[in-house]
């Protein structure tokens, strides 16, 4: 069986398109972070309606109280993006915030008792974790544009990564469809640069 990558366009159109939008993205990430969260929202909505109807019909099954109560949570969360767009990107930015905080103060901590034992280098960690305490004091001290702009360079650097990636894999592809070809007897040969 033959499981090598074929020759294809679409990988490149997509590693392209997704690349543009990640540059877009970029350019406006606030725009990309407020988008993100009312996208984030409508699939909320509509999966919380698809719930909502699941738990009415199929009342003969065991969890249809659960059913119900987590549509309801997927309708009031997407309704809240949908009304309250930075409530997302907001969110979002508060957890990593706590997330850098208490890793931060955790290398601190780690960092002073590498030293005590004598551990060559535990300056490296003890200013990684300053660095993560600045950062949290940096993300909860931004407004809710300031969140939704992180959330939208961090989307639009994702989309650039990911369109890169797709341009390699087509490039490799395009690279191996051209190095081997099928040889008089049928079986596939590579050929020698």
């Amino acid at each position: 069986m033959d499981t090598r990558i074929k020759r294809s366009p679409w990988l490149a159109i997509e590693g392209v398109v997704l690349i543009v939008l990640g540059v877009i993205a970029l350019i406006v990430p606030a725009t990309a972070g407020i988008a993100l969260s009312i996208v984030l929202g409508l699939v909320l909505v509509v999966s919380g309606g698809m719930g909502l109807i699941s738990a009415f019909a199929g009342r003969a099954h065991a969890h249809s109280g659960l059913g119900f109560a987590s549509a309801v949570v997927a309708i009031a969360v997407g309704l809240m993006l949908l009304f309250y767009p930075l409530a997302g990107p907001v969110a979002v930015s508060i957890l990593l915030a706590t997330y850098l905080l208490v890793d931060g103060v955790i290398l601190v901590a780690t960092a002073l008792d590498l030293r005590k034992r004598g551990a060559l280098r535990w300056g490296w960690m003890l200013a990684s974790g300053v660095l993560d305490i600045l950062l949290a004091a940096v993300l909860y001290m931004i407004s809710g544009v300031g969140s939704a702009v992180l959330v939208g360079i961090v989307v639009g650097v994702d989309l650039i990564v990911a369109g890169a990636v797709l341009l390699l894999i087509q490039r490799g592809a395009t690279r191996e469809s051209a190095v081997l070809t099928p040889a008089a007897d049928g079986i596939e040969s590579p050929i020698l640069r």
